[in-house]
């Protein structure tokens, strides 16, 4: 048999495991809500193992998936933001405004809390050329890539813990960007109306409360893209806002301080000076 007919009787084969995988799946979702129970349980063991199987699969090919789920496995408490995702000058309208807010200010220290893989730090090296820079994350595998990076002496990436912040501040500046936030956009697409029971409004309260413990006074705290907002915190009486930053262009839900949806929010700003 040749080689031509070979491939093609692997292809037919492929194609067919597809299909029949397909209808599997299919009659496997149409049957979860099935009026007989045993049914109902066959089926969802059977959904149960396979997002199992799934998992164990991406737990041992996917390295930056296993880094997230053991963060979530080991460390639930202290997780906000599950990805990674960032690049180069993300901000540039709150970058500009922070850095001409502090222009002149002699010692600058900043805090980039939730760096990943550090393009935020050596974002903030090019509006503040002199400060002491200190890049913090939970996540190891991102930490390893930040220290990698080619950067000056005057910039640090440590492992975040509230313990190893208080070594380095307290700062003239921190920047939590897209980080006090859980699954945005999963969230929205599923039309989710509250975040009690996935990432409710206490838990960002306190990272907040925590946060502040490290602002100089008249320093800045910047939360920017986040599902809640820092006017509902018990801090909020020692911060004003700077101009008019907002995160308008977030285009995903806001929520209140009781973890419920805000159907029409108004603007949330994103830089505060601690007053």
């Amino acid at each position: 048999m040749s080689l031509k007919w070979i491939e093609r009787i692997e292809y037919m084969i492929t194609k067919l495991g597809l299909q029949l995988f397909g209808t599997a799946k299919k009659n496997i979702k149409e049957n979860r809500t099935s009026e007989r129970t045993i049914i109902r349980i066959v089926i969802s063991t059977l959904y149960f193992l396979w997002n199992a199987a799934q998992t164990v699969k991406r737990v041992c090919f996917d390295s930056e998936f296993r880094s997230i789920f053991l963060l979530q496995l080991i460390n639930s408490r202290n997780v906000h933001q599950t990805t990674p995702y960032t690049y180069m000058d993300r901000y540039p309208t709150i970058f500009s405004a922070c850095s001409e807010y502090l222009e002149g200010k002699q010692g600058l220290k900043i805090l980039s809390y939730g760096c990943s893989t550090g393009e935020e730090v050596l974002t903030l090296r090019k509006y503040f050329p002199n400060a002491q820079i200190v890049g913090a994350d939970i996540n190891k595998r991102s930490l390893a890539k930040c220290k990698k990076l080619p950067v000056d002496n005057n910039i640090k990436f440590i492992y975040s813990t509230p313990s190893e912040i208080q070594k380095h501040g307290s700062f003239d500046a921190i920047f939590c960007m897209a980080v006090l936030q859980r699954k945005p956009h999963y969230i929205k697409s599923k039309g989710i109306s509250s975040l009690k029971k996935i990432y409710p409004f206490e838990k960002f309260e306190q990272q907040i409360i925590e946060l502040d413990n490290h602002v100089n006074k008249d320093g800045l705290l910047v939360i920017h893209f986040t599902q809640y907002s820092l006017c509902d915190t018990e801090v909020a009486p020692r911060y004003m806002a700077l101009g008019n930053h907002n995160q308008n262009d977030y285009l995903t839900p806001v929520f209140d301080k009781n973890s419920n949806l805000i159907k029409n929010p108004p603007p949330q700003n994103s830089i505060f000076i601690k007053i």
